[in-house]
């Protein structure tokens, strides 16, 4: 009695849950974004693609982008939303990732000094909310507006040369926080 009664449980939820996969279908998204970002520096461009599935009102993708916010930059991140309303067009998302300076070296030669700057990545953070409208069966055009933080570190030797006499160097570490707005427009495919 407890197998037929344990069988027909399964069953039960088999069919439950090949219902429910019916109705939320797995689809593959891509999302191509072009952005504004602006914060303490003057306003500067960014693009995204991210790329994942959706599942009933969530998605989860890989993104990579270009950020030319004060330093250009390629962040790395990993991306969620949550889709909500009846027909699921406002959304809020997330994004964790790691920044990549797109030029390691930052020289500057001036008349009796040399400076040399390497550059190393660090954390980059996007979130916000925004909404999409169909364009056709399956595409999107998306709207969005967001905070987003990247950070990047230099370590840098200043030589200098007196006209006469020896010269000195100068080790220095920089630090950037950069915390910013950022507005995007974009399609979903």
């Amino acid at each position: 009695m407890k197998s037929k009664l344990a069988f027909g449980w399964i069953i039960f939820l088999a069919i439950s849950f090949s219902v429910s996969a019916q109705k939320n279908k797995i689809r593959f998204h891509s999302i191509n974004t072009f952005g504004l970002a602006g914060g303490e520096s003057k306003a500067s461009t960014a693009f995204q693609s991210v790329n994942g599935i959706q599942f009933s009102n969530w998605f989860s993708g890989i993104g990579v982008g270009v950020d030319y916010y004060r330093y250009k930059t390629l962040p790395l991140f990993i991306d969620g939303r949550y889709f909500f309303g009846d027909d699921k067009n406002g959304f809020i998302y997330g994004d964790l990732g790691y920044n990549f300076p797109m030029k390691n070296k930052l020289e500057q030669r001036f008349t009796y000094s040399y400076d040399l700057y390497r550059f190393s990545g660090g954390i980059y953070t996007d979130f916000g909310i925004g909404f999409q409208t169909p364009l056709c069966k399956s595409s999107f055009l998306l709207f969005s507006l967001g905070y987003s933080y990247k950070k990047l570190e230099t370590k840098g030797k200043l030589t200098e040369c007196g006209v006469i006499g020896p010269c000195w160097s100068n080790h220095v570490n920089y630090e950037f926080n950069l915390n910013r707005m950022i507005l995007k427009a974009g399609l979903v495919f």
